[in-house]
């Protein structure tokens, strides 16, 4: 199994020097990856906390430019309120110029008042993602590129550079049964956020049965918390999600259950309010829980 780490590039008072600090510590402590958060411009409503968020794409360039060797990825992407022939050249900019490092995390999001702020139609949020997959999977493999689609059309664009590898890892976001299904369709992978086990691997059989296209990734996104107080639930936006906490034998007990549900990928969120809190963390699940093989 292998761990990545959330970025602090959200919550009040956050600065790049904090984000800064954490990547270049998961790098030296050997974690996988470093993953950003998106939002752009949120209601009032959604301050805490996502009204304080540096921009998902720009922090994943400047993290590649301070790295070597962690995986650049997106947890996740709400792509559908972008404009998907400018995500895919910023991607892919982002991807060549880091040697490949870029890992992809995409989904239709949540939020209708930031789209409306973003110019961008939520009602159609699911087929215009299902879409821009293609679209960006067409753009990244040829430098001569058509593409004639229900809201985008290209006739011989020329695209370049290239990611790295003429390709790039396209994750699905979510944990209902649009998402299982979107990533049996068209994803590299399905990334859910804050599922159990048991969800997981019921995520699993569910996409199975749905004979995906190619092998997938099977990553959560997990809250993870190791001081004895933390709670081990939480709720958002009304529905339960899991955190992964404990001490590090019931932490590495609970990280069996996921590899048994499939699981193979694990990004972690640390606590970030104090960012000193989260690196003391991070440090221990990498001398305590890590090393075991899973």
């Amino acid at each position: 199994m292998e761990f990545g780490i959330g970025l602090p590039n959200y919550g009040r008072g956050k600065t790049w020097d904090d984000i800064r600090r954490v990547a270049l510590a998961a790098e030296a402590l050997g974690y996988a990856s470093v993953w950003t958060t998106d939002h752009v411009v949120v209601p009032r409503e959604n301050l805490d906390p996502y009204g304080h968020i540096f921009e998902s794409l720009v922090t994943l360039a400047l993290v590649a430019s301070i790295t070597t060797r962690v995986k650049l990825g997106a947890s996740i992407l709400v792509l559908p309120q972008r404009n998907p022939v400018l995500a895919a050249k910023q991607i892919a900019t982002i991807d060549a110029a880091s040697n490949g490092r870029v890992i992809l995390g995409v989904a239709v999001g949540w939020n209708e008042i930031e789209y409306r702020n973003l110019g961008a139609n939520f009602k159609d949020r699911g087929k215009r993602l299902d879409e821009a997959i293609v679209l960006l999977r067409t753009l990244w493999s040829n430098e001569d590129a058509t593409f004639h689609g229900k809201y985008t059309t290209l006739d011989h664009a020329v695209f370049s550079p290239l990611p790295a590898r003429h390709s790039i890892p396209i994750w699905i976001g979510g944990n209902d049964a649009p998402a299982c299904a979107r990533a049996a369709k068209l994803g590299d992978g399905w990334h859910s956020t804050g599922a159990s086990p048991a969800q997981v691997a019921q995520g699993v059989q569910r996409i199975n049965e749905l004979k995906p296209t190619r092998p997938l990734t099977i990553s959560v996104r997990l809250t993870t918390d190791l001081r004895p107080e933390a709670s081990a639930t939480y709720t958002y936006r009304g529905n339960p999600r899991v955190k992964l906490v404990g001490t590090p034998a019931a932490v590495r007990a609970r990280l069996r259950e996921y590899a048994q549900a499939g699981v193979t990928f694990l990004a972690l969120f640390f606590p970030m309010e104090d960012v000193s809190v989260g690196l003391a963390q991070m440090e221990q699940f990498a001398r305590d829980i890590m090393p075991e093989p899973q």
